[in-house]
């Protein structure tokens, strides 16, 4: 699972995040080091091209209990898909939010999974 960006417009850097065991973001642009504590989870959006299809689904791993919502919105090649609601976690669990599978290539997609806790926001990495 790769690593998410920072809370609001600040990401963490790749030595920030390695260094919380958290992993590299995927896309990060323009990192800065955060003085932000460790984030309570990592997630990423999957993608998986077998074949013809394209298989999107999110997951987020939980460092400690937490509870929130997600959002997962797929736009491209006539499809408008826009998933989301309440999920909870244990400490060290796994959890799959949402999937679509679609017809076509990854890059005909614009696709963002975004997810909430405790009042922030954290936009996940695209894990291709």
């Amino acid at each position: 699972m790769t690593a998410l960006s920072a809370p609001t417009s600040r990401r963490l850097s790749p030595a920030t995040v390695l260094l919380a065991g958290v992993g590299l973001a995927a896309g990060c642009s323009t990192p800065v080091v955060s003085t932000l504590s460790p984030a309570p989870l990592a997630c990423a959006l999957e993608v998986d091209q077998t074949g013809p299809m394209t298989r999107f689904q999110g997951q987020v791993q939980a460092f400690e209990a937490l509870s929130g919502s997600y959002s997962l919105t797929l736009v491209g090649g006539g499809t408008n898909i826009r998933q989301g609601g309440p999920f909870s976690a244990r400490s060290g669990e796994t959890v799959s939010l949402g999937q679509a599978n679609l017809s076509g290539t990854p890059g005909r997609y614009d696709a963002n999974l975004s997810i909430t806790v405790n009042g922030t926001t954290y936009n996940c990495a695209l894990d291709t």
